[in-house]
């Protein structure tokens, strides 16, 4: 008998173009929720990060934030190039937070989003 997984409530955090791709995920042709994956309302129920684009300071900032906000158990995903490594400013790119799983891709396909989803569900206690 498999153990039950509480839901996942997430929070996005970012300005770049892997948002469309993020919202596409979360259509009904992908339906992010049948992962046990929805929207938190405010950022202090959220236990996923998701981080989108590059981190500029201020915005580094914000993101630890957010993270110390959450509760426990607290996980971190990063999706598109700028996010995991900087894109075009890797110098740059530096993450206040530990990241537990990356997806990469500019933009990330939908599907690798998902994939990264249940990467982090396996994972989770």
């Amino acid at each position: 008998m498999k153990s039950f997984k509480p839901t996942l409530k997430y929070i996005r955090v970012g300005i770049s173009c892997c948002g469309d791709d993020w919202i596409q995920t979360e259509s009904s042709r992908y339906d992010l929720e049948r992962l046990g994956c929805v929207p938190a309302e405010q950022g202090s129920e959220a236990n996923l990060l998701v981080i989108q684009g590059a981190l500029n300071g201020a915005l580094r900032v914000e993101v630890q934030k957010f993270y110390e906000a959450m509760p426990s158990p607290k996980y971190v995903m990063a999706i598109g190039t700028c996010a995991c490594g900087g894109g075009l400013f890797p110098e740059d790119q530096q993450s206040s937070v530990p990241v537990n799983v990356f997806v990469t891709g500019c933009p990330p396909r939908p599907e690798a989003i998902m994939n990264g989803i249940i990467s982090l569900r396996e994972v989770q206690s």
